[in-house]
């Protein structure tokens, strides 16, 4: 009996106090202070939406639809990527995969590279990578074909040429050497002037773009000139940087040279994006593997498992991304963080390129 007495007043308390919790939840003040927790967690929510949204691959800082820009996964014999078969065109007007033509759906083999009929027609194609050419001349749909044969299974092929070829069946070529032209008109079945390109692995056909990346021209302002690195060395020493490191500078030039993108414009943006990492500052030596905010920021996901020379890189295919499409009367830096850039932003800030700007110039006018 007096256990069961026991337990009833436990409840009684137990319900009392609930009820109490649950009054003042109701008093003004709390709900006040409710209200002002929902507030600071939406505007919270606001600030980090952008981050969430837009931390894809290949996104820089606050960037907007910047994608993956890693370049081709296969790599030559020699450890360099392969050739872009047609320098002068980097429009690629047919992918890898199924496509409709209009008469249904179909297996395309390859990428079909064009830029309309009066820059196309007869322009030089060069081949991807060292080999022996297998195949020069008529061969069916393809009108007019080059076969090269590079070693361990993997073949190019380049379709609806012209009839006048650099090469001959039995003909040994290195990489980057011409080859031949694209036909003028229709060749084989094609409905205008195209190079029809392709990579085949094992008799297997593959993505070109798995070995090949068009070659994007960058404004001459911003086109790699060989880094100085004595003069860099010493402007990021006086300013306690952890970028002064001989090393380091070589991967950006390297990153630069690569990408046609001035060595002195990345190192500006990481003047604009982390102060040149003042070995001062926090974490100085995680930063330095990524100053440009690769993958959204230096400190998580992907940007957190960087290398210098892996960021430097992206950032540099980043830069040619961002620079196409750039009209003739906009400055080039400011293009790329442009928010009409239809290929997205470098960074949310507006002021980002003015800054940049201001440590380039900096940089352009060292002097020994």
């Amino acid at each position: 009996m007096q256990g069961s007495i026991v337990k009833t007043v436990e409840t009684v308390k137990k319900a009392r106090a609930a009820y109490k919790f649950i009054v003042l939840l109701g008093s003004p003040a709390y709900v006040v202070l409710i209200i002002i927790a929902v507030l600071i967690a939406f505007v919270v929510l606001l600030t980090m939406l952008p981050f969430l949204l837009f931390a894809e691959e290949g996104s820089l800082n606050h960037t907007g639809a910047v994608s993956s820009s890693w370049g081709p996964v296969q790599l030559d014999a020699d450890g360099s990527n392969y050739q872009w078969p047609v320098p002068s065109i980097t429009r690629i007007t047919s992918y890898f995969g199924i496509r409709n033509i209009g008469d249904g759906a179909e297996a395309h083999g390859g990428i079909d590279i064009a830029d309309g009929a009066t820059n196309t027609e007869l322009q030089p194609i060069y081949a991807i990578a060292a080999g022996t050419v297998t195949i020069a001349g008529t061969l069916s749909t393809y009108g007019q074909a080059i076969y090269i044969d590079h070693g361990g299974g993997l073949v190019s092929i380049y379709g609806h040429l012209d009839t006048r070829m650099d090469v001959k069946p039995g003909s040994i070529v290195n990489k980057g050497q011409r080859i031949g032209r694209i036909g003028a008109g229709k060749v084989g079945r094609s409905t205008g002037p195209h190079l029809h390109f392709e990579v085949r692995v094992n008799n297997k056909r593959v993505n070109p773009l798995d070995y090949v990346q068009p070659i994007i021209q960058v404004s001459n302002e911003i086109s790699y000139r060989p880094l100085n690195l004595l003069l860099a060395n010493r402007y990021l020493v006086s300013k306690k940087s952890a970028l002064a490191d001989r090393s380091i500078l070589a991967a950006i030039d390297q990153a630069g040279k690569a990408q046609n993108v001035d060595p002195m414009l990345l190192l500006a943006i990481t003047g604009q994006e982390q102060s040149f990492v003042p070995i001062t500052k926090k974490h100085a030596d995680l930063i330095v593997k990524n100053p440009w905010n690769v993958f959204g920021c230096w400190c998580s996901g992907k940007g957190a498992t960087l290398s210098t020379e892996q960021s430097a890189l992206i950032a540099a295919k980043t830069i040619v991304k961002l620079s196409q499409d750039r009209p003739i009367n906009r400055n080039a830096i400011e293009w790329l963080s442009a928010k009409d850039n239809p290929r997205g932003y470098y960074a949310e800030h507006n002021g980002w390129w003015i800054g940049v700007s201001k440590f380039y110039q900096v940089l352009l006018n060292l002097k020994e």
